[in-house]
């Protein structure tokens, strides 16, 4: 069966297509493994923050990162699976405290600041490279 002009050159553009599809899509989601800690100025203990949520939103909002902070103050940033990383690139950061399972009960108060949990008012900037990250975060803790 032999196609005509028209219909190879349609399947030719078709698998073109495809592949160009796949090489745009699959080149935006390369990810840099990124480890962190948070400590407070003042030296006190970071276990306090255990749970918090940690925001990481790329300049120009193309990409984001998110992490929860351990017992020990140490986290690791997801993108698009579990403790993938960040893609490469300067981002702004913003931390989270818990919020109460039980709506009836008040928030829970957080140990930090309230400029921390906005991406605007954190102060907070990193900037992840291609291979493995380190990140620290020096934090006030709330008066």
């Amino acid at each position: 069966m032999e196609l005509s002009l028209p219909e190879f050159t349609l399947r030719r553009l078709s698998l073109l297509l495809a592949v160009l599809a796949c090489l745009v899509g699959c080149g935006q989601g390369k990810t840099a493994p990124v480890n962190g800690r948070v400590k407070l100025k003042d030296g006190s203990d970071v276990s306090v923050l255990k749970g918090y949520s940690l925001n990481f939103e790329s300049e120009g909002g193309k990409s984001s990162a998110v992490g929860e902070v351990n017992a020990d103050g140490t986290f690791m940033l997801s993108t698009f699976g579990a403790n993938d990383g960040a893609v490469p690139g300067k981002y702004r950061v913003a931390i989270n405290p818990l919020t109460n399972p039980n709506p009836d009960k008040p928030p829970i108060k957080s140990k930090l600041p309230a400029k921390y949990e906005n991406l605007d008012s954190s102060g907070l900037t990193v900037e992840v490279k291609p291979g493995q990250n380190n990140i620290e975060l020096e934090l006030d803790k709330a008066p």
